[in-house]
C-alpha cells in the first residue's frame, strides 16, 4: 500500500508539472492511464535533460516524441513559417517533412530557400539534391550536386550523393568510386549499405559479399544510440 500511494503521489507530481510548466497535453494521458510505465517515460524525456543527464538523453527525448508524435515538428515547423516566410523558416520545414521522407512536399521549399545570402548554402543544396534523388530525378540532381562541388564541398556526404544520383544515370565507375569514397568516411552505415546494393545490382556478387562482412563488423560495433539506424542499414544491404 505504501509503494502505490508513493507511485499515486509521484504521477500527481508529474500530471501537475505537465500543466505547470505547459508540456503537451498528451504527456498527462499518458501519466494518468499508465503511472508507472508513463512516469519513467516523462522523466527521461522532459525533465532529466534539462539537468543535463545522460548523454544520450536529448537522443533517447526525440526518438521518443517523433514515435509518440512524429508529426509534431512539421507541425511546429509550418506554423512558424505561417508567421514569418523566411529562409530559416522554409529550410526548417523543408528538414522536417524530408526526415519523414515527404519528399515531394520537401523539394520546393529546399528550391525556394536558394535565394540571397543562402543562393548556394550547401545545407539547402544537400537537402535539394537529396529530395531529387529520392524523387528519381538523378539528372536534376546531379546539377545540384555540381553546385557543391564548384563552392568546394567535396565531402564523403556530397560523394555519397553523387553515388545515388551517378548509379542511377549509368556512370557505373563514377558511382564506384564515389560509394568507395564515402564508405568509410560517413558514421552511418548507409553508404557501405547502398554500395552492397550496388554492387549485387551489377552482379559482382563477390565484392558484394566482403563488403556486406565488413559490414556486419561495423554495425556489430556501433554505439547503442546508433544501434536503430545500424540495424536499418544492415538489413537494407541484406535484402538487397
Amino acid at each position: 500500500m505504501i509503494l502505490y500511494g508513493l507511485i499515486v503521489v509521484i504521477q500527481i507530481a508529474l500530471i501537475v508539472h505537465v500543466f505547470y510548466t505547459r508540456r503537451p497535453l498528451w504527456w498527462a494521458g499518458i501519466l494518468f492511464f499508465l503511472p508507472l510505465i508513463g512516469g519513467i517515460v516523462y522523466l527521461i524525456v522532459e525533465i532529466l535533460p534539462g539537468y543535463g543527464l545522460f548523454r544520450t538523453a536529448r537522443k533517447v527525448q526525440s526518438q521518443v516524441i517523433e514515435r509518440i508524435d512524429p508529426e509534431r515538428e512539421v507541425r511546429a515547423a509550418r506554423e512558424a513559417l505561417d508567421l514569418a516566410d523566411t529562409v530559416g523558416n522554409r529550410i526548417r520545414l523543408a528538414g522536417a517533412l524530408a526526415h519523414l521522407g515527404r519528399w515531394t512536399e520537401a523539394e520546393p521549399l529546399f528550391r525556394r530557400s536558394l535565394e540571397g545570402p543562402f543562393a548556394d548554402d550547401p545545407t539547402v543544396l544537400m537537402g535539394l539534391a537529396q529530395s531529387l534523388i529520392e524523387l528519381d530525378r538523378p539528372q536534376d540532381a546531379l546539377v545540384e550536386i555540381a553546385k557543391l562541388r564548384a563552392a568546394g564541398r567535396e565531402g564523403a556526404d556530397v560523394a555519397l550523393l553523387f553515388a545515388r544520383a551517378a548509379g542511377s544515370t549509368g556512370d557505373v565507375d563514377g558511382a564506384l568510386e564515389a560509394y568507395a569514397f564515402a564508405a568509410p568516411r560517413l558514421p552511418s552505415l548507409e553508404a557501405q549499405a547502398r554500395h552492397v546494393v550496388f554492387l549485387r545490382s551489377l552482379g559482382r556478387i563477390g565484392e558484394a559479399d566482403q563488403q556486406l562482412a565488413d559490414l556486419r563488423n561495423r554495425a556489430a560495433r556501433v554505439p547503442p544510440a546508433f544501434a536503430d539506424d545500424a540495424r536499418a542499414w544492415l538489413a537494407l544491404a541484406e535484402a538487397g
